[in-house]
């Protein structure tokens, strides 16, 4: 060859005028070109690759992420040990392991299974030796029982912690600053004695941040985490071609610590709130989130979402090499597998309020497909192959651990300049990145024996973490005045299209003392409409959610019954009782109540032990001590005897009757027994059956008011009058005044949960003086047509 390019090389002297071809070196090159033209600078990366069509290669980012990880432990113990004075002839092999890794078949997953294992071998046994020689360096005289804390039995196996709970582990510390441990600052470059396991599961003790977990145990606050699955057919160990996506199967979770540890039958999440140091300020939250993942199903990659509030309108940042970043434009007109994108340790995303960074201690890939989200990878296993060379699929998968340290920062970095990390976040990076290595006597024999004893997660992670016990608050982080047998009573919104109403809604909900991981909420849809479904599905991540959808509803039918907009059901019909045609969207708001109340009490499965619901309208607020209220005033009707044999209708959490008159009760901290006016309302399955035996009189009464409905059936002493309501208002009133029979715009009142009391706990019912009830109309109308009358009685099962 070399005398083949030297002729080419002399015919071009002697034939090309101005064109001089040499072999020579890089630097003899640049020494000759430097100064003769202005070099162009191109900056950036050619990341994601693609050789045809939609075929993008952003598969290989994840594929076989266990060697990866391996790959980025045996780096860690080298930078260790020429941290202690390791000369290059000492760790020659196992630096020419980890260097053999780095060819395009290794690094990247795409070899065949039994290269893969040679592979995985060479770096376990590298990680081995480099470990002996720290020990003999940091501690010489130690004995032979005596090692590296986290071990495994095979080179393809997920690393254990064998020196368990141990009070006498050796830490050596690689990096130039201080590290901790518990509350040990274990100084650059040196050796300590410390108590192991160095973090400590639950609440940082210099956080300020407000951590709450949903229902499932995944975290909501100060960011939301999301396990989902893509579902593919096709692709491999190179190329990424996404399927649908669903949310990981929760049925099995078992919450540990109100959520700092959550785990199903194949994935556990493990969360450390990590300290960090005065000089760096108090306004960042650091969170580790330790995913320990075991994929077997086929065709499925499995990623992480982490979301936030951040606009950081399409603009994402990943790091290069752990040093240099790019810089990432999310195209629409692109396909999905090409905003995918490698993260050999970074992704980020920011805006002027907020800057959320996601470090890993290994590579994997990561996207960010919509506005305040990272998504990141954590597995994939693909059956088949993808035609480019493998010439099988990657199924050969095992556990893996993967810690995420996410850094959420409000000051410190300029969003209008080229991408770079703050201080804090390069320091968070080399502490992730060269944590402290552990060496102590070794209290399981085995990494199997290791690993069925922390099965109770009394230690977990890739440190090791010890478990606080949990607290008397739940996972969303308010205190619970209730234990496990507190009553369940579900709450059944019924709702229309107004987002903002709901919306204003649930996050009362959520400010209340309700236990969401127990209490469903059931939300009764008035049709399928997309923005409403879209944000009642979203809730499912957070609370207990059932959502029905009324089949009835104008939304569904506006030209057909019961919407009729064109009228045609008022031809030949007299009018309502005082003249008034029909008007279909004045009567779907009764047709959805009588269609949800007959659902909820016998068509869907919520128990066969829960006996009350909460029935409220979207335009209410709740109080924060409404569900304390509930479960207090229902077990004082059992106990309360009202005079000339009445009963109680229900309970009733609005004594103002929307607003329309004031609290006026002499003793606070109490119930009265009033007559029933509007809802929200309390009532069990008793109500329900009385008022079922008289739904024909319900059906055909000319009131298009379900609540009147009921209060006509009351006065004509069909059904029970009395309801037991509290005596400081705990369900507030934000629609419009007085609903329908005032036809103003839809414009909510700015009532906030603040503005109830906020310290109501009531404990006894007292009899009130005889109080009228508010003149009663005798109709409203607006529900006169025999067609309403017929559906009404047959939603209900009458004739």
């Amino acid at each position: 060859q070399f005398s083949n390019y030297q002729k080419i090389f002399d015919y071009i002297n002697s034939n090309i005028p101005g064109v001089t071809a040499q072999f020579g070196t890089l630097s003899e090159y640049f020494k000759e070109v430097i100064g003769t033209f202005e070099a162009p600078i191109l900056k950036g990366s050619f990341f994601t690759y693609s050789d045809r069509e939609k075929d993008y290669w952003s598969g290989y980012f994840t594929s076989r992420v266990f060697d990866k990880a391996l790959d980025r432990r045996l780096e860690r113990v080298l930078f260790a040990a020429e941290a202690l004075g390791a000369t290059t002839l000492e760790m020659q092999k196992p630096r020419r392991a980890l260097s053999l890794f780095q060819h395009h078949d290794g690094v990247t997953g795409t070899a065949k299974n039994d290269v893969v294992q040679d592979y995985a071998s060479r770096m376990s046994d590298a990680i081995d030796t480099v470990e002996k020689w720290i020990l003999q360096r940091i501690a010489p005289k130690t004995k032979n029982d005596i090692g590296a804390c986290w071990k495994s039995d095979s080179p393809r196996e997920m690393a254990q912690n064998l020196c368990g709970g141990a009070d006498d582990v050796q830490v050596y510390n690689p990096l130039q600053y201080p590290q901790r441990c518990g509350s040990v600052s274990v100084n650059p470059r040196e050796t300590m004695t410390v108590k192991y396991p160095c973090e400590t599961v639950g609440d940082s003790s210099i956080s300020n941040a407000r951590i709450k977990y949903d229902r499932n145990g995944l975290m909501v606050e100060p960011i939301q985490e999301h396990w989902t699955a893509w579902k593919v057919n096709k692709g491999g160990a190179y190329l990424f071609f996404p399927g649908p996506m669903q949310s990981h199967d929760m049925k099995t979770a078992q919450i540990h610590g109100g959520g700092w540890i959550v785990s199903t039958n194949d994935w556990k999440r493990t969360v450390v709130q990590h300290d960090y140091s005065y000089e760096f300020g108090r306004s960042a939250t650091v969170l580790d989130f330790i995913y320990e993942t075991s994929l077997t199903s086929q065709n499925e990659e499995w990623v992480v979402q982490f979301s936030s509030s951040i606009k950081n309108k399409g603009i994402f940042h990943t790091d290069l090499n752990g040093f240099n970043f790019d810089t990432h434009t999310f195209r629409d007109d692109m396909p999905v597998q090409s905003q995918v994108f490698p993260m050999p340790t970074l992704a980020s995303i920011e805006d002027d309020n907020m800057r959320m960074t996601v470090l890993s201690e290994h590579a994997q890939g990561t996207a960010s497909l919509h506005d305040g989200e990272i998504m990141v990878w954590l597995d994939r296993r693909l059956n088949q192959d993808d035609n480019r060379g493998l010439g099988q699929g990657v199924t050969d998968n095992v556990p893996i651990r993967t810690r995420l340290r996410v850094v959420i920062e409000s000051e410190g970095y300029e969003t209008n300049k080229e991408f770079e990390i703050t201080p804090l976040c390069r320091r968070m990076w080399d502490e992730l990145n060269h944590p402290l290595m552990a060496f102590g006597k070794h209290t399981y024999t085995d990494a199997a024996h290791a690993r069925n004893e922390m099965k109770d997660f009394s230690m977990v992670g890739s440190r090791g973490l010890a478990v606080t016990p949990s607290s008397n608050h739940d996972a969303n982080g308010t205190k619970m005045p209730f234990d496990a047998t507190t009553p369940v009573i579900p709450i059944v919104i019924m709702v229309f299209q107004r987002l903002d109403y709901i919306k204003t809604l649930i996050q009362s909900i959520r400010d209340s003392d309700v236990d969401i991981n127990r209490v469903p909420i059931i939300i009764s849809q008035d049709g399928d409409v997309p923005e409403m479904t879209q944000y009642v599905t979203s809730l499912e991540r957070e609370f207990i959610i059932k959502r029905i959808v009324h089949p009835h509803s104008c939304y569904e039918h506006p030209d057909d019954f019961p919407g009729d907009k064109l009228g045609k059901l008022n031809e030949g019909f007299a009018g309502d009782s005082y003249g008034n045609p029909r008007d279909g969207k004045v009567t779907c708001c009764k047709h959805h109540f009588t269609w949800m109340i007959k659902t909820v009490f016998q068509d869907i499965e919520v128990g066969n032990d829960i006996e009350s619901f909460l029935f409220l309208e979207e335009d209410y607020i709740l109080a924060p001590t409404f569900y304390e209220t509930i479960v207090n005033g229902l077990a004082l009707m059992k106990e309360h005897k009202l005079p000339d044999d009445e009963e109680f209708f229900g309970l009733a959490l609005d004594p103002t009757n929307g607003g329309a008159k004031t609290e006026d009760y002499v003793e606070e901290d109490s119930f009265y027994a009033i007559p029933f006016i509007s809802n929200p309302m309390v009532i069990d399955r008793t109500t329900f059956a009385k008022f079922l035996k008289y739904g024909k009189m319900f059906c055909i009464y000319d009131d298009y008011n379900w609540d009147w409905s009921f209060v006509y059936l009351q006065e004509r002493k069909k059904i029970p009058r009395i309801v037991l309501s509290p005596s400081k208002i705990q369900a507030k009133h934000i629609g419009m005044e007085r609903g329908m029979h005032k036809l103003s715009p839809y414009k909510m009142k700015k009532i906030k949960t603040a503005d109830f009391p906020s310290d109501f706990h009531p404990r006894k019912a007292l009899e009130t003086h005889e109080l009228p009830r508010p003149n009663f109309q005798d109709k409203f109308g607006g529900w006169s047509h025999p067609k309403d009358h017929e559906h009404c009685m047959k939603i209900l099962g009458i004739s």
